[in-house]
């Protein structure tokens, strides 16, 4: 990408999250408003006071940017109208989450989406939305370890802990039978296969099973519904799958609870898990910074990346993750990440301890890793392919506006 491309963009605002688990997306947001400032554009972090909107409306009118930004993005009010759209300036929505919590996003012409899992942009674009963009978590450039801090934890993984046979339980209840037996099959295919997403398994056990009973009223279906708990249910269950399948190494779990039924339960029995409070996202990395191997889990993600494994690579922890698409393509197991597949949890207990029980080959890896994320996964890497794909774009939308 030229820097001309880059320039194209100057004036860029950023707005704060209203809420944010842990303070993960206060922390992208302040990030990446700094990235956008070192690769030249004037860039302002501002925050809209619910009770008190009118500081936030007078500094956006009195100098409007060519776009604005949230991680997330701008839901629609209660009406069901886009601030963007209001103020016809277009907003950038960068998604991290997926895409089943943002389909109002797509009734927005002044919104531009970024997805952090290429099967969630093509899903976008599925759904006739033409201004989606690839963008996947990054890392703050300056993170990095304090040689100082002595690794204290071999294994950690941070993570809430999400009461998924609760979730599953409820599913005869509020489901027809035929969607609970397509959302059954759909999370057995996403806990195995390296490709595909859970939204496309679903659609395809429906497809099947619709063809071998029958069509279904699509009115007794809340298609939305049904995604959110796949997706939970399927992050539930492959978390503690990956903790059970680690039996020797004492591994530290730092998440809270969010069912009835929490760590302890699910863990019960296992006498090397330590379980801890959740901490805010800054002491995370702290606790991060302190480990041998940082655990992560994410088969909801079949083609992209999450910021653990960046943010664990930065501070050279080994980051012992589940394979997908996208992350073979950046990292090699072996060379700077450890990958497990889904189909073989069984060999992911003796991967562990082959890792901690050579200190070398271990460190090598994860220096590999830190390399790496640097030289192409900072907010800073993001920022600039950013801008070099929704400048056309936003000069496009904003050419429309009456003036």
């Amino acid at each position: 990408m030229s820097s001309e491309s880059v320039a194209m963009l100057n004036r860029v605002d950023i707005f704060m999250p209203p809420r944010s688990q842990y303070g993960v997306l206060h922390h992208f947001t302040r990030k990446m408003h700094e990235a956008m400032e070192r690769v030249g554009v004037s860039s302002r972090l501002m925050e809209a006071q619910y009770d008190n909107p009118r500081p936030f409306l007078e500094q956006i009118f009195g100098d409007r940017p060519q776009c604005t930004l949230s991680f997330n993005g701008l839901l629609p009010d209660e009406e069901g109208r886009f601030f963007c759209d209001l103020i016809q300036t277009p907003h950038v929505a960068c998604l991290v989450d997926s895409p089943n919590h943002f389909f109002s996003l797509i009734k927005s012409p002044f919104t531009i989406i970024t997805c952090i899992d290429r099967n969630w942009c093509d899903f976008f674009r599925g759904m006739n939305c033409k201004n989606v963009f690839f963008m996947p978590h990054g890392v703050e450039r300056e993170l990095k370890p304090d040689r100082a801090v002595e690794k204290v934890y071999d294994v950690v993984m941070l993570n809430s802990c999400i009461d998924y046979e609760a979730i599953r339980s409820e599913w005869s209840n509020k489901y027809p039978n035929v969607a609970r037996q397509a959302m059954e099959e759909a999370a057995e295919m996403t806990l195995s296969d390296l490709k595909i997403s859970y939204v496309q398994a679903f659609v395809d056990a429906m497809d099947r099973l619709i063809k071998e009973h029958g069509a279904i009223d699509a009115r007794e279906v809340n298609f939305i519904a049904i995604l959110d708990d796949l997706e939970m249910y399927i992050k539930g269950k492959s978390r503690v799958d990956l903790l059970r399948a680690v039996t020797d190494a004492e591994v530290h779990v730092y998440g809270a609870s969010t069912g009835e039924a929490g760590w302890e339960d699910y863990l019960a029995g296992q006498s090397n898990i330590v379980v801890h409070e959740a901490v805010p996202y800054e002491q995370a990395l702290e606790v991060v910074m302190q480990s041998k191997i940082l655990l992560n889990s994410s088969p909801w993600i079949k083609d992209g990346s999450h910021e653990r494994i960046l943010a664990g690579m930065a501070l050279e922890a080994l980051v012992f993750t589940n394979e997908n698409v996208y992350l073979k393509e950046q990292f090699s197991d072996g060379d700077n990440v450890a990958f497990y597949k889904l189909e073989q949890m069984g060999r992911v207990n003796q991967k562990v301890n082959e890792y901690l029980s050579d200190n070398g080959r271990r460190e090598a890896v994860a220096k590999r890793g830190r390399e790496t994320v640097m030289a192409h996964h900072t907010w800073d890497h993001r920022a600039k392919q950013l801008l070099g794909e929704i400048t056309p774009v936003v000069k496009e939308l904003n050419g429309q506006v009456k003036q």
